[in-house]
């Protein structure tokens, strides 16, 4: 059954009783439509008057594309279409992989709102560390942002510009000592994972990123002269890799361990997996510095013995000095030391 409608919206809206229910159909000038259902018909003639009353206005707000989107499903595109053409592209796929496993990744993006987004927060703090929380934000923002500029999808703000980033600790420039490292190393052996000790020589001696460890190739190692390629497959597109070199204890580590079908070095097959045996081998020993730090270690214990900026940049990777001087944390008593030489 169609009615026509009022004289204030006669000209744009049409009026279809179904099962019982108003739907409310609006023709705009670019034929794109609006609609909604209502159970009474007063309730659907008032809302069509106020939203044809908004358009002629200009002010009305299409949130029919970001109502029919989810965050999930946004995260996704925006990993398809932007994150692909990074460097940096399977650690960000990583990182939006676990958001869209959160609850709020099931929120159509018109709900998605400074409040929503302060909870999740909240949520996120009680299990990350205040920076990894604040890069799942940031993550949410620029694909809200792509979905604007990019999607055309219509919405009044982003929801993330309202939202106060946690504060993250100053780097305190945290390295390994000697007798940790000797802990470590010794109750690596105990775990189920045979890989683990080197990877902590990797870190330790070499300098290499958790990833690179995980994605190292037997065929791309030089065990003559103590060297190994790292392939940088972050971004296809762009390959890029590196030659390193490798310390005599991580090449004599390296031929104890089985030789894998699948040709890597290390048997690990994620990162997750990775962090669980570390994490681990944390509770065993009683060390709760990341693994992370090892990169740290190296930079220091390198600049300690003489390395130049350029060196070390050139095995560890580092592309932004500024960052590798953050690493870099030289003890006040090797410049004692150096002092009174």
């Amino acid at each position: 059954m169609l009615h026509s409608c009022s004289n204030e919206v006669k000209k744009m809206a049409t009026f279809r009783k179904r099962l019982g229910k108003w739907e409310v159909r609006i023709r705009r000038l670019n034929n794109s439509n609006i609609s909604k259902t209502f159970t009474e018909k007063g309730d659907a003639d008032r809302w069509a008057r106020e939203v044809e009353t908004k358009i002629e206005k200009g002010l009305y707000e299409d949130l029919s594309q970001a109502n029919s989107i989810t965050l999930k499903e946004l995260l996704q595109q925006y990993c398809k279409d932007v994150s692909s053409t990074k460097i940096g592209y399977r650690e960000e796929k990583y990182k939006i992989d676990k958001l869209c496993k959160q609850s709020i990744a099931s929120l159509k993006l018109a709900r998605v709102t400074p409040l929503q987004l302060r909870k999740f927060q909240e949520a996120c703090s009680l299990v990350y560390n205040p920076s990894t929380t604040n890069k799942y934000i940031t993550l949410i923002s620029v694909s809200i942002k792509f979905a604007r500029q990019m999607l055309g999808i219509y919405l009044p703000n982003n929801a993330c510009d309202f939202v106060k980033r946690l504060k993250e600790p100053e780097f305190e420039g945290q390295i390994i000592e000697p007798e940790e490292e000797q802990l470590l190393l010794q109750e690596a052996i105990n775990s189920k994972a045979n890989w683990l000790k080197l990877a902590i020589m990797l870190g330790l001696d070499c300098g290499m990123r958790r990833g690179e460890i995980i994605k190292l190739r037997r065929e791309d190692v030089d065990f003559t002269n103590a060297t190994a390629k790292l392939r940088d497959t972050k971004d296809p597109k762009n390959p890029r890799s590196r030659n390193i070199g490798l310390s005599p204890r991580v090449i004599e580590e390296m031929r104890k361990l089985p030789i894998n079908i699948d040709g890597r070095v290390i048997s690990c097959p994620s990162p997750d997996n990775f962090r669980h045996f570390y994490c681990q081998l944390q509770k065993w020993t009683g060390v709760k510095k990341t693994f992370h730090t090892t990169r740290h270690t190296f930079a220091s214990r390198c600049a300690m013995n003489g390395w130049s900026i350029a060196e070390i940049s050139a095995q560890g990777g580092w592309k932004n000095l500024s960052v590798l001087k953050r690493y870099t944390h030289i003890k006040a008593t090797h410049l004692s030391k150096k002092l009174g030489s």
